[in-house]
């Protein structure tokens, strides 16, 4: 049975095809010449090679060459094997291994990953000694104190000479206002290296942009940022720029310009930008062209916060606006400051008076200011301490033959004013009145202050007020 079906498919093996038969595999086998073969990527070829890495749809990559691209760019010449190589083939892997581009990317990553002792940069470190560091940590601090309380760099030499001084080792080198120029420069360099990396992590930004004039009469913005760093609201000044136009569209430059020092730009504004905080100048909260309206343009989202110490002000200005006792207290209060502080003989007379009773010497200041409410309170405070040495000092001022006569008309004019009972009692008044006023202030003024600290001072301050109001209608 086996040998007839041995002879049988032997006869069937010599048997001629025919030609539809020929035709149909010749088709055939020009099909599978055109058509290419699919590869895929193998998990074998990872075996001996930790820098293979493979993503769908990317391809198969190497992770060293990726990461230290900056340092091998030079050396590359096909990009595949960084951006993603779909040529699924062992021959690729093999040439991409013997590239010079991956062998330095290999040697990068022994240095600083494997074999960090044996780095130069750890070679490098090491030879900048404990000794140097302590002294180059001296000269940085020295140079940072110096920026942060406005001295100039000429100091700069004698602190280092003071240091000497105290016995400190700083060497004697880096000892001249160019070198403290060149430290001051790095320090803001990685300040703002350090506030970009927290503004670009943070999710939320807000701004906060106020106005002022410098020495020379040029107007300046100062910005400053507000986010959330690690679950703390943190508050970092951003800089400080010329509007080129004092009107919105030139402060607006002045905004993009102070970013672009931290390598920010528009569309951080546009995804991150939540608040914007500023005064009540028509330039920047005007309905129609201000600041805060081309900003809500940008990222409709925004909210918009017109500065409530700025609000504060406002409204005790509008209070006290149509008293005309205040107008006669501000006269007083000013012509005081003015008149002592321009004449030191006044201003020494003044402490002559101040020993003849025995008093506690003060002197007249300033009823204007930066902390606004809080000024005028410690003008009217320093007044009523000084009151009687200064009714005794302008006494004998009018009275003295030798005075010239610009003192003595000023005198006469401050002394009928200050034994006007109606004036003194409203200055007593202003005084009860503002101190409220002022701690809501400084309240609104602190940065670490939360909503739940400004609704608990305003309802301080309003009963209060209430409670004078009451006592006397």
């Amino acid at each position: 049975m086996e040998k007839f079906l041995i002879n049988l498919k032997t006869k069937e093996s010599n048997k001629r095809p025919s030609d539809e038969e020929l035709q149909l595999g010749v088709e055939l086998e020009k099909r599978q010449k055109n058509t290419p073969a699919i590869r895929k990527f193998l998990q074998k070829w990872k075996v001996g090679r930790s820098w293979l890495r493979y993503e769908d749809p990317r391809g198969m990559w190497c992770f060293l060459c990726n990461d230290n691209y900056q340092k091998v760019k030079h050396l590359v010449s096909n990009r595949s094997m960084i951006s993603g190589c779909k040529s699924f083939k062992v021959e690729s892997l093999k040439y991409h291994e013997e590239s010079r581009a991956h062998q330095l990317a290999v040697e990068i990553h022994k240095n600083t990953i494997e074999q960090p002792m044996q780095s130069p940069a750890h070679h490098a470190l090491c030879k900048l000694d404990q000794e140097t560091q302590n002294k180059m940590a001296i000269l940085f601090r020295n140079t940072h104190a110096l920026a942060q309380n406005n001295k100039s760099f000429k100091d700069y030499t004698w602190l280092c000479e003071l240091d000497e001084a105290k016995g400190l080792t700083i060497g004697k080198t880096y000892r001249n206002p160019k070198a403290a120029k060149t430290f001051c420069t790095t320090i803001a360099e990685s300040e703002r290296r350090s506030l970009f990396t927290d503004i670009d992590t943070a999710s939320f930004l807000a701004l906060t942009m106020d106005g002022s004039t410098d020495a020379g009469v040029i107007e300046q913005e100062t910005i400053f940022a507000r986010y959330s760093k690690n679950g703390k609201v943190t508050t970092k000044f951003i800089g400080i720029s010329s509007p080129p136009k004092p009107y919105a569209d030139g402060i607006l430059a002045a905004l993009f310009e102070s970013l672009a020092r931290l390598n920010l730009d528009e569309n951080t504004l546009k995804q991150k930008l939540v608040g914007f905080g500023c005064d009540g100048a028509a330039v920047m909260l005007g309905r129609k062209s201000g600041v805060a309206t081309k900003l809500q343009e940008m990222q409709p989202s925004l909210l918009i916060t017109h500065c409530l110490v700025h609000r504060l002000e406002l409204a005790y200005k509008d209070a006290v606006k149509a008293i005309p006792l205040y107008d006669s207290a501000m006269v007083l209060l000013m012509g005081l400051y003015y008149f002592y502080k321009n004449s030191p003989k006044q201003r020494s007379n003044l402490c002559l008076s101040f020993d003849a009773l025995a008093q506690k010497k003060v002197v007249p200041t300033r009823v204007g200011g930066t902390r606004w409410v809080g000024h005028v309170v410690l003008a009217i405070e320093t007044f009523f301490k000084a009151y009687q040495a200064i009714v005794s000092h302008l006494g004998d001022v009018v009275q003295q033959m030798n005075s010239p006569k610009e003192a003595q008309n000023k005198a006469r004019g401050y002394l009928r004013l200050l034994k006007r009972a109606d004036v003194i009692a409203f200055i007593h008044l202003l005084l009860d009145v503002l101190r409220p006023v002022r701690n809501l202030s400084l309240t609104l003024q602190n940065r670490k202050t939360t909503l739940a600290d400004v609704h608990n001072k305003a309802d301080v301050a309003t009963s209060v007020l209430r409670q004078y109001q009451t006592r006397f209608t």
